[in-house]
């Protein structure tokens, strides 16, 4: 199953299901309805784990200096993780409401910037989910299994079986008229 986002596609090939969770149009049958909550870009689910997928793209086509410079610093001024955290956080109660996380979850994320950038931002993400990588003597399960950043080159070492590619712009910008 493919999905994309904008200029990034991933082929989730041994998928049971994979969707958009981050669908804005409300006549699509993914659409959440609730415009104040944060949403993943994708939820996927195999065998025995659901994975919530974030991208940014801050490398892509269209990108301007200006938006570079404001990713930057929010990525230093931990904006970037506390925005990242919520995504997980509020997708994991909407998918909880709805009684769709029997499995473990995992939150995998794609920055499309240099490896060394993104080195801290795992930890910063993890720290900022609730309740903050502890577990209670009473939970039976923790929300979440783990957290981790890469970018396209280091998903695709580490995800051989889901393949991260960057769309030539010209196909994107034809599947927006």
């Amino acid at each position: 199953m493919k999905l994309r986002e904008r200029y990034i596609e991933i082929d989730f090939t041994d998928a049971i299901d994979a969707l958009v969770f981050d669908q804005m149009k409300p006549d699509q049958a993914n659409y959440h309805g609730i415009g104040e909550m944060h949403r993943v870009d994708f939820i996927v689910e195999f065998d025995n784990a659901i994975i919530f997928v974030e991208i940014k793209d801050p490398a892509n086509p269209d990108a301007q200096e200006k938006g570079l410079l404001k990713f930057e610093k929010e990525i230093n001024d931990g904006t970037l993780s506390s925005t990242f955290a919520s995504k997980f956080i509020d997708s994991f109660f909407y998918r909880w409401a709805e009684n769709k996380l029997s499995k473990t979850v995992h939150y995998i994320n794609l920055v499309t910037l240099e490896a060394e950038v993104l080195l801290n931002l795992s930890d910063e993400i993890s720290k900022k989910i609730s309740p903050s990588g502890k577990n209670s003597k009473r939970w039976q399960r923790h929300p979440i299994q783990n957290c981790q950043v890469f970018n396209i080159k280091t998903w695709n070492e580490n995800f051989p079986n889901w393949p991260a590619t960057r769309l030539p712009a010209d196909t994107v910008a034809v599947e927006r008229i």
